[in-house]
C-alpha cells in the first residue's frame, strides 16, 4: 500500500481501534525532544509524581513500601521518594506480582513476557498507555533517519510471539502496514538466499533486527556475490544485542546506509536510541535512567554501573527503579544534534552466541531461549554448546511450581537444532559473566562453522 495512505490513514486508524493514543503521544515526543534538560526534568517530575500516586493508590506492594518508608506520593517530592525506594528486579515481580499490578488501569491489563535475554524470563503486564508511548518513541527515532510510518520495513527478528502469530489476519495487517517479517532463528544458505530475494522485491526504507543475524546475512551476501538491491533503503536499525565495531563495519559496507543502535527490552520498554550524530539518547519523556553500583549509588562518569529504569508510563505494573541487568557508563556530554534528551555511554550486555544445528545451520540464540521461557518452573538458565555441538543446559528452578520437565527441554531443543546430544542439569545458581550479566547462551561451536561452505 502507498506509504502516505498508511502513514496518514491506516496506521492512525489501527492505533485508535487498538485503544492507543500513539500518534497523540508522538506529537508530544516530537516537541519534547528539543526541550532543555531542565525543562525535561520538570516534565519527568510531573509524570513521576502521577505514576507514584497511582502505584500508592492501586498497588498494595507499593502502598506498603511507601508506608514503611514514611513517604506520601501526594505530598512529597517525587525525586526524593524515588531515591529512597528499593530497586526491584524480575524476582521481586515474580514473587509479588499480584500485589504490584494495577487492576484498575485504563483499558485493562495486557499480558507480556520476556525472552529472558539475561537468562531469567518473566511474565508481566503492560497497558495501552505504555505500549503507545513506546511505539511513539520508536516512530520518533526512526524519523531521525528519514523513515516515516508506512515506509516499507523488513524485520529480521525472532520472537515467537511474532513468528507463531503470523496467522492470516496478521499477515494481512503486515502487508497493509508495509512490514515484512523474516525469521532470524535459522540462517542457512537456503534461507538467506530467499531473504535476499524477498528484500529485493520488497525494497524497504529500513531494515530492523539483531546485529548478529543481520551481520551474518550481510557477510553471506557479500561472500556469495549477492549485491544489496534495496534502492530506497535509508537505515539499518539494530537492537537486542550489543553491536560491535566489526558488525557495524560489515553492515555499513554492505548496505551503505547508517547503522543505528537502539536499546530497550520487552520488560523495560523503549529506553534509548542513537541519533544521526552518533549519540545514544535516553527517552527522557518516558523513562528515567539511573546508572548505579551494586550498593545502589550513582556511579561517576567514566565508571560502569547497572542500568536501572523507571518507566513513567507503565501504569499496569509500575516499573519503579527496575534493574535491567545491563551495564553502561554515564555521560554528561551534550550532543551536537541539539536535542535536550540526556545521553548514555557504552552499553555492555546481551551479547549472545549463535548455536550450530546438527546439519550445520546457524540458529539465533533466542530460538533456544524461547524453549526455556515457556516453562514457568524455570527461574534462571544457561545453555552451553560444546565444540562437538552437544548441548548442556543448566536450570535453576523457581521452587514455586512443578519440577523441571527435562524431557520436554531435550525434545524442544532437538526439534529446533536437530538430533544433538542434550543434557539438562538442575543447579542452585549460575555464575555471571564479567559484565555482570548472565550469559544465557554460550557456544563454542560457532567458530567452527563456515558460513558459505554449503552454498
Amino acid at each position: 500500500m502507498h506509504p502516505q495512505i498508511v502513514r496518514h490513514i491506516v496506521s492512525p486508524l489501527l492505533e485508535r481501534l487498538l485503544g492507543r493514543k500513539t500518534f497523540a503521544y508522538l506529537r508530544e515526543c516530537e516537541s519534547m525532544q528539543w526541550r532543555s534538560p531542565a525543562a525535561l526534568r520538570t516534565i519527568q517530575a510531573q509524570k513521576l509524581g502521577a505514576l507514584l500516586q497511582v502505584a500508592q493508590s492501586n498497588c498494595p506492594w507499593y502502598r506498603r513500601t511507601f508506608a514503611n518508608l514514611g513517604v506520601n506520593a501526594a505530598n512529597d517530592d517525587p525525586f526524593e521518594i524515588l531515591a529512597q525506594l528499593p530497586r526491584i528486579d524480575k524476582t521481586t515481580i515474580r514473587s509479588n506480582q499480584s500485589d504490584m499490578i494495577n487492576a484498575a488501569v485504563e483499558g485493562g491489563l495486557i499480558p507480556f513476557n520476556t525472552g529472558g535475554s539475561t537468562g531469567e524470563p518473566l511474565a508481566f503486564f503492560v497497558d495501552r498507555r505504555r505500549i503507545g508511548y513506546d511505539k511513539a518513541a520508536r516512530i520518533l527515532t526512526h524519523a531521525w533517519f528519514g523513515v516515516q510510518p508506512g515506509d516499507p520495513e523488513v524485520y529480521l527478528w525472532g520472537s515467537p510471539l511474532e513468528i507463531r502469530g503470523q496467522d492470516r489476519f496478521k499477515r494481512i495487517r503486515d502487508r497493509v502496514t508495509n512490514e515484512l517479517l523474516l525469521a532470524a532463528f535459522r540462517l542457512n544458505p537456503v534461507t538467506m538466499s530467499d531473504y535476499h530475494r524477498q528484500i529485493k522485491a520488497f525494497d524497504p526504507a529500513s531494515i530492523f533486527g539483531y546485529p548478529s543475524s543481520l551481520t551474518r546475512f550481510a557477510a553471506f551476501c557479500e561472500e556469495t556475490g549477492k549485491p544489496h538491491t534495496a534502492r530506497n533503503l535509508r537505515a539499518v536499525f539494530v537492537t537486542g544485542e550489543v553491536v560491535d565495531d566489526r558488525q557495524r563495519e560489515i553492515l555499513s559496507r554492505y548496505f551503505n546506509v547508517p547503522v543505528v543502535n537502539g536499546y530497550g527490552s520487552r520488560d523495560g520498554g523503549f529506553i534509548a536510541h542513537e541519533c544521526p550524530s552518533g549519540s545514544m539518547h535516553v527517552m527522557d519523556q518516558n523513562i528515567i535512567v539511573e546508572i548505579l553500583d551494586e550498593s545502589g549509588k550513582a556511579v561517576q562518569e567514566g565508571e560502569c554501573g547497572e542500568i536501572v529504569i523507571t518507566h513513567l508510563d507503565a501504569y499496569a505494573l509500575p516499573l519503579v527503579r527496575y534493574r535491567t541487568g545491563d551495564m553502561a557508563s554515564p555521560t554528561s556530554s551534550q550532543c551536537a544534534c541539539g536535542r535536550g534528551l540526556s545521553l548514555i555511554g557504552d552499553i555492555d550486555g546481551r551479547r549472545g552466541d549463535h548455536l550450530v544445528g546438527a546439519d550445520g545451520t546457524l540458529t539465533h540464540p533466542l530460538a533456544a531461549i524461547y524453549v526455556m521461557r515457556e516453562l514457568k518452573s524455570v527461574k534462571q538458565f544457561q545453555i552451553h554448546q560444546q565444540r562437538d555441538r552437544s548441548i548442556k543446559v543448566q536450570v535453576v528452578e523457581d521452587g514455586l511450581t512443578t519440577p523441571i520437565n527435562c524431557e520436554r527441554i531435550i525434545d524442544d531443543l532437538q526439534r529446533r537444532l536437530g538430533p544433538l546430544p542434550v543434557d539438562v542439569e538442575t543447579v542452585g545458581s549460575i555464575a555471571v559473566a564479567g559484565s555482570g550479566k548472565y550469559r544465557h547462551v554460550v557456544s563454542e561451536a560457532t567458530g567452527n562453522f563456515d558460513l558459505v561452505s554449503s552454498v
